[in-house]
């Protein structure tokens, strides 16, 4: 009876986490990269382009593929020569449009722009060209919201280079009614057109023009309405579920994730060992789970003392330190039992002597549940 009732404790828990963490226990975790490197794992979405019969050059972004082709923005003037306001020259559309893809190391592949695209009045273009063989797209990559004035931003390509542009760039305004943001930008040289920008959280725009320091970006929440409504075009572009370090909400996001998985695989190999038969590729899963979640608590054990005791009302860090004292404690007493690992690998079955042990935990599981469900509570709080 205590085993069961501390399963449906444990299983309640483990649901609650899930919710307190924002649905996160089925999804991909969130990672906290830097801007730069958030931006160094984008670059296998980024692509060099060559107009050679206008005389352009610049760059794109794959924003969707299916097993034939892949799609590809950039900026217009890119790929279409247009004469001066007022000139009355006719546009030239290039026919040799040639692609590199930065982050696959291809060869030159032949780029055609998509016929139903309609740029109705802005500087972008779709293209098409052919995927190759063994590709592999991470379209893990828009911000999850609009990047804010004064937040800092990178800009991916550049002067024919497939890199991070060293010199990070600064929000000036964001996006008016043309859906234009004003960037601040030093050290972009020529050659950045249709390049991607991203802010710590991902994609938040493409590079249109330059004048002085100061850049003008098409928002990608356009982009994205955009490729949507035209016929044929596949948008596969996610959000990267990405939170620069130095921000509060990767204190939150990664405490939350962290306890949730935690507590998961405590209750899957908890359950696993009660039982008397433990079948052997079950067990060594659930024991490769529960190392990579004690992996991920001791990461994450003292990395977010400061930001708890500068962002967040001060009873936060002392009930942490208390909780990770009582997980660790938890964890201790799955270790004292790992040598009986290997028997039980063997034999795929448990002692009584083994489930008794673990049924006399009960007690203390119960409180890490009752502690970890308070201590996200304080946790969601606004910092």
């Amino acid at each position: 009876m205590v085993a069961q009732a501390v399963r449906r404790r444990l299983l309640k828990a483990a649901l609650l986490l899930a919710a307190l963490a924002g649905g996160r226990a089925a999804a991909q975790e969130t990672t906290f990269l830097s801007g730069e490197e958030l931006g160094e794992r984008l670059r296998g979405l980024l692509v060099w382009i060559a107009a050679d019969d206008v005389g352009e050059h610049g760059f794109g972004l794959i924003v969707g593929a299916d097993a034939q082709r892949l799609w590809i923005l950039t900026a217009r003037h890119v790929v279409v020569r247009t004469g001066m306001r007022g000139s009355g020259e006719a546009e030239q559309p290039s026919a040799h449009i040639r692609l590199r893809l930065c982050g696959a190391g291809a060869a030159t592949l032949q780029a055609h722009a998509w016929p139903a695209w309609d740029p109705r009045g802005t500087d972008l273009a779709l293209l098409t060209a052919p995927r190759p063989a063994q590709l592999q797209l991470d379209l893990r990559a828009l911000a999850a919201q609009p990047a804010g004035v004064g937040e800092p931003v990178w800009l991916l390509g550049s002067n024919d280079e497939c890199s991070l542009v060293p010199a990070r760039g600064q929000v000036r305004a964001s996006a008016d009614d043309n859906h234009d943001l004003r960037i601040d930008f030093a050290g972009v040289r020529g050659g950045s057109s249709g390049g991607p920008v991203l802010s710590g959280r991902g994609v938040v725009g493409l590079m249109k023009s330059a004048e002085d320091l100061t850049t003008t970006v098409h928002d990608i929440a356009d982009v994205q309405q955009r490729v949507q409504a035209t016929a044929g075009a596949l948008w596969q572009l996610e959000p990267t579920r990405n939170i620069p370090p130095g921000d509060p909400q990767a204190t939150q996001v990664d405490l939350a994730e962290t306890l949730n998985s935690y507590l998961l695989v405590l209750n899957n190999v908890w359950m696993l060992l009660q039982q008397p038969t433990v079948a052997r590729p079950t067990l060594t899963d659930y024991v490769a789970r529960y190392n990579v979640a004690l992996r991920r608590f001791l990461r994450a054990r003292e990395a977010h003392d400061g930001s708890l005791a500068r962002h967040w009302p001060q009873p936060v860090l002392p009930a942490w330190r208390a909780l990770r004292e009582q997980l660790w404690s938890v964890h201790l007493h799955f270790w004292r039992i790992d040598s009986q690992m290997a028997a039980i690998y063997t034999a795929q079955r448990t002692s009584p002597e083994l489930r008794a042990q673990l049924a006399e935990r009960a007690p203390e599981l119960q409180r890490l549940e009752q502690d970890t469900a308070q201590f996200l509570r304080l946790l969601a709080k606004e910092p």
